[in-house]
């Protein structure tokens, strides 16, 4: 477990941390760091504890399990076109399909950062199609999340749009008018 008294943060003789500006108080400013040291390192710990539940590791990377399948070299590109690495908290692959999952302690994220990573991995052309996004906010004792998606009004169907363009049909039964309600006929039953 994460504790503030095993925390790093800044030390004695090093310069003057923000925290320290902010507050006015040395003192202070290095407690901050170390409850920001802690707080970091509980995603970490976190990960770990996960990954020590799983009795099956085949097609997941998280913590040391499959390292390298979490790891995308050059999918992240900066305001100037640099090609940095990337790396999600989880990663589960099943049926061609990828999962890339942010854990997080608590119910809050960094939306910002989360969505960048993600989008600039998803636009990446040699990963296009291939993806699912998911969080898991542990430890929550309540959150309501909103995924923005469509639902298919004949076979029930619930997606995440790949596209921007509004869908034409569903992508499970293949009906064009998966937005549209059954009519009913005059005896109040539906038609077929």
């Amino acid at each position: 477990m994460a504790l503030i008294s095993n925390a790093k943060g800044r030390k004695e003789h090093e310069t003057a941390s923000g925290y320290e500006r902010l507050f006015g108080n040395r003192q202070l400013g290095m407690l901050i760091s170390k409850v920001q040291s802690a707080t970091i390192s509980m995603g970490t710990e976190l990960e770990k504890f996960l990954a020590s539940r799983l009795k099956r590791t085949d097609g997941i990377s998280i913590h040391s399990i499959n390292k390298e399948k979490r790891v995308f070299k050059r999918a992240k590109v900066d305001s100037i076109g640099n090609k940095h690495q990337l790396d999600v908290d989880c990663v589960v692959e099943k049926e061609g399909k990828i999962m890339l999952i942010e854990i997080k302690d608590g119910d809050t994220f960094d939306t910002k950062k989360v969505a960048g990573e993600v989008e600039s991995l998803i636009s990446n052309t040699l990963y296009k199609e291939r993806f699912i996004n998911g969080i898991i906010l542990y430890n929550n004792m309540e959150v309501e999340l909103k995924i923005k998606g469509y639902k298919c009004e004949r076979c029930s169907h619930e997606w995440q749009p790949r596209k921007k363009d509004y869908p034409i049909t569903c992508p499970n039964c293949k009906n064009p008018y998966w937005d549209k309600e059954r009519r009913k006929k005059k005896d109040g039953r539906t038609k077929k």
